[in-house]
């Protein structure tokens, strides 16, 4: 065992939240250790946002090039490299875990590679294959991450029953596939490998796919994937899953009666959980509930109910634990978040630890989906607006009127704006169709500065772009869009 100092700021997990922490803590002249098992960036950068988005844009390239013909551009018949593919993913995982190691050493944050534990309320024990250090420090920020949820249905222990960790490392295309979930990494997961070949059906336990997110998005995103020879499976709950050797049966149960389905590989998609496994942190004191680390009153139930209004803006104090001097952040306190909205937590915790006024706006929190075609949205949906009895005005605009979205042949979506019928001020807004991930900005600084549908429509939008269905759908608020129908 070795003396491993101590520090200002000790960082528990490198990914998104935590390396973001620490490099704020470094900007506010803090000494900074970083506690990392694996690789820095976390499951983010390593196993999901970075290598999925690598699969959906080789599945984008693969779709745009079978389409080639109806532009005049005549191609051959493409093809998928598996290796070729995996490749590609992996240079993009490289590049960018890289370019995080070299911020992290050129700011001079301590990388200690190992499991971090609480060994006291300001000890930390750092273990590894050359053994274990102790380290001390005065603050601690835990961003320890999410796993995979497995285990919770009969029969996952098979090698053919993947989850997202699997599935985005390529280990093959099979000829089908069955995912448990429909949510943002089922769904996106299912469009990357429909796209590569694999006869792929979705299996979900409500009654329509992608059920937390806008229901006409869901419609759209459930529409494109049936047109390419995706199916569904609704209101299914599964019971369990058989291995044969040559086969994987999935039992679920609809309506009171038992059915099957069939597939190469099963992939688990039903959720990740808070990684707290060897933290010992109520050891010392720290509050754990099933979702996760609790940190104070007003942080982790907005952040995972996604379209309920939260209050507005919520001090970084409010990510303290139940000991004043070990903060929280990320997944860790409720067992599945956003990477962005991770490092904001990270950057509140640090500067409310050094006595700096800090605060995040959890009504601002855009959600990114990569499904085929995209959904991001922020703040209010219709439908759970519906759902709270809130008095609400909706403008949407498709995006078959507009000329960008008619001249690249992607005319699938809309844009929806959500405002209060009395004042105009914007409470949510979603965006469905190819690359609406990048629309999502405006929306939700227009959220964040509180400001009106009418604010939206006096500012200029470039002509021909898609973001000019914003302009329309808040024209669309008051009555007045110009280039659909009048009523």
């Amino acid at each position: 065992m070795s003396d491993g100092g101590r520090y200002d700021l000790a960082v528990i997990g490198g990914g998104p939240g935590g390396y973001v922490a620490a490099l704020r803590a470094r900007q506010l002249d803090c000494s900074v250790a970083l506690i990392e098992e694996r690789e820095v960036g976390g499951t983010c950068l390593n196993r999901g946002c970075i290598p999925s988005k690598a699969l959906l844009y080789a599945a984008h390239v693969l779709d745009t090039c079978e389409g080639a013909s109806r532009f005049g551009v005549v191609v051959g018949e493409p093809t998928v490299d598996v290796a070729r593919l995996r490749r590609h993913t992996q240079r993009a995982v490289k590049q960018l875990v890289s370019g995080v190691e070299t911020l992290l050493s050129q700011a001079g944050v301590d990388l200690w590679p190992g499991h971090g534990s609480f060994m006291s309320e300001h000890e930390i024990a750092v273990s590894s294959d050359d053994g274990e250090a102790r380290l001390e420090a005065e603050q601690v920020v835990v961003a320890t991450g999410s796993v995979p949820v497995v285990g919770v249905i009969e029969g996952t222990d098979s090698e053919h029953v993947w989850t997202s960790d699997d599935a985005v490392a390529v280990p093959r295309i099979p000829e089908s596939m069955v995912v448990i979930g429909s949510g943002a990494t089922g769904m996106e997961l299912a469009a990357a490998y429909l796209h590569f070949g694999a006869d792929v059906t979705v299996m979900e336990l409500f009654d329509r796919p992608l059920p937390r997110e806008d229901q006409d998005a869901s419609e759209v995103v459930m529409r494109t994937f049936q047109r390419r020879g995706g199916r569904f499976e609704v209101n299914a709950h599964v019971r369990r899953i058989e291995d044969t050797g040559d086969i994987r049966r999935v039992i679920f149960e609809r309506d009171g009666e038992e059915r099957q389905i069939e597939g190469d590989v099963v992939l688990l998609a039903i959720g990740r959980r808070a990684n707290l496994a060897g933290l010992r942190g109520e050891e010392i004191g720290l509050e754990i509930q099933r979702q996760g680390i609790c940190v104070q009153e007003g942080v982790s139930t907005p952040a995972s109910e996604p379209g309920r209004p939260a209050e507005p803006m919520c001090p970084g104090a409010q990510l303290k634990t139940s000991l004043d001097h070990v903060y929280a952040i990320g997944d860790c306190i409720r067992g599945i978040g956003l990477a962005h909205l991770a490092m904001h937590e990270g950057v509140a915790a640090v500067e409310d630890s050094q006595g700096l006024e800090s605060s995040i706006n959890y009504n601002a929190v855009p959600t990114a989906m990569y499904c085929h075609p995209e959904i991001a949205s922020v703040g209010l949906l219709e439908y759970r607006a519906r759902e709270l009895g809130i008095d609400i005005e909706v403008g949407t605009f498709p995006f078959a009127a507009n000329g960008r979205a008619v001249c690249t042949g992607k005319r699938e979506g809309f844009a929806k704006l959500i405002a209060d019928p009395h004042t105009g001020k914007l409470l949510g807004a979603t965006v469905c169709g190819t690359y609406t991930t990048e629309m999502i900005a405006e929306l939700t600084l227009a959220i964040e500065q509180g400001l009106s549908a009418e604010a939206i429509i006096e500012v200029i939008h470039a002509h021909p772009t898609l973001s000019e269905s914003i302009h329309e759908a808040a024209l669309s608020v008051y009555g007045r869009p110009l280039h659909i129908p009048f009523a």
